[in-house]
This record gives C-alpha cells, structure tokens and sequence, in this order.
C-alpha cells in the first residue's frame, strides 16, 4: 500500500532535487569535464529549492514521476544484480559440487537395499540448554 505524500515528504525530496540538481549537474560534472557551468541546471535546482519552501503542492507530480522511475528501476536493478549473484557465486559451487561428484541429498540408487531411510539419534535435555 503506497503512503501518503505529505508536505515535510514533498519538502525534503525539493531540497534534495534541488542541491543534486545545482551542485551535480551545475558544478561537479561540468568542472569533472572542463566544461563552463550549466546555467540551466542552476535554474532547475534553484526552482526546486523555491518551490520546496513556498509551495511543496507544486512538486507532487514531479515526486510521484521520479517514484515511478526509481520503482522501476529498482525492479530492473534487482533482477541483474540477483543474476550476476547467481552467476558469479552458485552456478561455480555446482560445477565444483559436480567435479567433487558429492550428493548432498544421496540419491545414489542402491539394489541390495530395504529402505532408504535414516535414522535419526536421540539427544540428551543438556543438548537444548546450550544449543550453539
């Protein structure tokens, strides 16, 4: 269920706009690229700024728009990053566990045998007392 915007949310998502926008884009990556400041990025930020303080109302669409993007990309960035994951750290320790040739779960069909079953131990009460 989405929470409601309210004019402290509205508020601070301005400010942060508004100083990413005029110190990112107006003078980091412009000095970074030797480039002269971006007067339109000092404006975008500024407005930001007014706007957080005067009327928080006025960014409700710009809030619910960036909301929407940052949604979606959450949801593209999880599904590349849980893929390299898998990728980078199971799919390896299969191909090892394969190598090794170890089953985990021994499934290893047996003829001569009656049951697969495995019996389990009984344990003592102090067991419980201090189980780690």
């Amino acid at each position: 269920m989405p929470q409601k915007t309210n004019n402290k949310k509205l508020m601070s998502f301005g400010i942060l706009m508004g100083t990413t926008f005029t110190l990112f884009f107006g003078l980091f990556i412009p000095t970074l690229l030797g480039h002269s400041y971006s007067v339109v990025s000092w404006i975008i930020g500024t407005l930001f700024l007014i706007f957080s303080f005067i009327s928080p109302n006025f960014l409700l669409p710009f809030y619910k728009g960036w909301m929407l993007f940052a949604e979606i990309a959450s949801w593209v960035n999880s599904r590349i990053i849980l893929g390299i994951i898998f990728f980078i750290v199971v799919t390896p320790m299969g191909f090892f566990i394969r190598i090794l040739k170890y089953d985990a779960m021994k499934r290893k069909f047996e003829f001569n045998t009656e049951s697969y079953r495995i019996f389990s131990t009984s344990k003592s009460k102090s067991s419980m007392e201090k189980p780690y």
